[in-house]
């Protein structure tokens, strides 16, 4: 790592930022150590459960618990179920209008899905004592127990690749990262968080609606659903992640001394979720003229000063119209008003989307397919769709065996901890040794994967299938 940026990061040890995308590659950085990410971990959370106010949040008392849930789980499948027979009815999608919607939706989730149960990173350290056994497979499991066409962070990096979404994170506020800031910080906090980290899982692991029908609209408008349709499965109230998460706090109520103070941290862990930017809110404020207008300017930066002069707009060369972020935004309402964009239409009346997407057009090759899809999407408004973003060389699926290669140094370290797991007879060292390799930036590479499978081998071993 360049010096510049190690000194920047280590200077987060002794403040705490406003900016949240700082904090996550801070977390997610190999070369910070695990000892002074525990240190920014407490600072941090400690800043957002001030920010909380659990007083109106609505939770009950701990004998209350698992029916309130129950209750929440069949409402939950309830209102599902009425928004399925508005759909046979004949209703409209609630979510996602167009393709271009639901692009948007998975970028600006993005952030918190490529952290995806990093909240129990720190549990795993604590394998020798069975009362976190049920906390630990949830995390290990949200790791696909070593498989990557299992593990939660594989699937979406997947999911976005095969789009043309995975590197969209420039299109992103601040904002959009506070919960992936706070899953890791919970990832790295010292044991006295322990009950808000069940808090906080409690929360996450249960069945919400807008799980069911993000899973039911992806799927319909061609999306691979495969990862929200796996937290449906996996996260069940019977025998899932919603059903231990209930079972783990009803035993550690049991253990603490002091149950009003359980009780508070538990509810403080809960309330966690709710701040930042979640995605019942992204789906409300979805906003495709607003995302066009980042990628236009995004593009404006590398577009600006290599026209000639000879291409002029209502008086201004086609550079001057680049200038500036202000200047793109006019440059915009003139394309409409002169009608280069005409909205509401078949996009292939525009002579704009023309120039971006017709392989004889002048800006042919500026815009990916899917930047192209959210732009038509754009246009055409309610105008019927014809145009669906395509892969003439499709992603493969992912496969456990190749899913990543590693370096030659990196090979090396991998034998070498081969090697070590092999022949050491003392599992407290086993453990250690692989624990590392569990983290958040590690678990869906190639030693991570295997480091999960095998530290699932030594503590569960019932639940790998041979």
């Amino acid at each position: 790592m360049p010096i510049i940026a190690k000194e920047r990061l280590l200077k987060l040890l002794h403040e705490v930022p406003e900016n949240y995308y700082e904090l996550v590659n801070f977390f997610l950085d190999a070369d910070i150590s695990i000892a002074d990410k525990n240190i920014k971990s407490k600072t941090f959370l400690q800043r957002e459960i001030d920010k909380l106010n659990i007083e109106n949040l609505q939770f009950p008392q701990l004998n209350q618990l698992r029916a309130w849930l129950e209750q929440e789980n069949k409402s939950t499948r309830e209102e599902y179920q009425n928004y399925l027979v508005m759909r046979k009815q004949g209703g409209k999608r609630q979510y996602f209008s167009n393709l271009g919607q639901a692009f948007e939706f998975l970028t600006k989730v993005a952030p918190l899905k490529q952290v995806d149960g990093a909240w129990l990173y720190s549990t795993v350290n604590y394998w020798n004592n069975t009362d976190l056994h049920d906390l630990i497979l949830i995390y290990l499991e949200e790791l696909g127990t070593g498989k990557a066409t299992a593990n939660h962070v594989c699937l979406y990096h997947h999911l976005l690749k095969n789009l043309g979404l995975d590197e969209w994170n420039l299109y992103l506020e601040d904002e959009y990262y506070q919960q992936a800031a706070i899953q890791l910080a919970l990832g790295y906090a010292p044991p006295e968080f322990l009950p808000e980290i069940m808090g906080y899982n409690l929360e996450y692991e249960q069945l919400p609606l807008h799980l069911l029908i993000t899973n039911f609209e992806l799927a319909e408008l061609g999306v691979d659903a495969s990862y929200f349709n796996l937290h449906i499965t996996i996260d069940n109230q019977d025998n899932g992640h919603a059903h231990r998460s209930i079972k783990m706090v009803e035993k550690f109520a049991t253990k603490y001394q002091d149950k009003d103070n359980f009780y508070h941290k538990l509810k403080q862990g809960y309330a966690l979720n709710q701040l930042g930017v979640g995605s019942v809110q992204i789906i409300r404020e979805l906003n495709l003229d607003y995302f066009v207008h980042k990628i236009l300017k995004k593009k404006a930066i590398t577009g600006s000063l290599i026209h000639n002069n000879r291409c002029v707009f209502n008086h201004k060369t086609v550079n001057q119209w680049l200038s500036s972020p202000e200047q793109v935004e006019l440059f915009i309402a003139y394309l409409v008003e002169s009608e280069w964009i005409k909205f509401g239409t078949d996009p292939e009346e525009s002579r704009f989307w023309k120039l971006i997407h017709s392989e004889s057009g002048r800006m042919f090759g500026v815009f990916n397919l899917a930047e192209r899809q959210i732009i038509y999407d754009w246009i055409r408004g309610e105008f019927p769709s014809r145009f669906r973003i395509s892969h003439t060389h499709p992603i493969p699926y992912l496969h456990d065996t190749d899913r990543f290669t590693l370096d030659y140094l990196a090979q090396l370290e991998h034998e070498k901890l081969q090697s070590v797991i092999h022949h050491s007879p003392d599992i407290s060292d086993k453990m250690n040794q692989l624990i590392p390799y569990l983290a958040p930036h590690l678990h869906h590479q190639k030693m991570g994967l295997w480091s999960t499978h095998v530290y699932t081998q030594l503590l569960f071993p019932y639940v790998l299938q041979p």
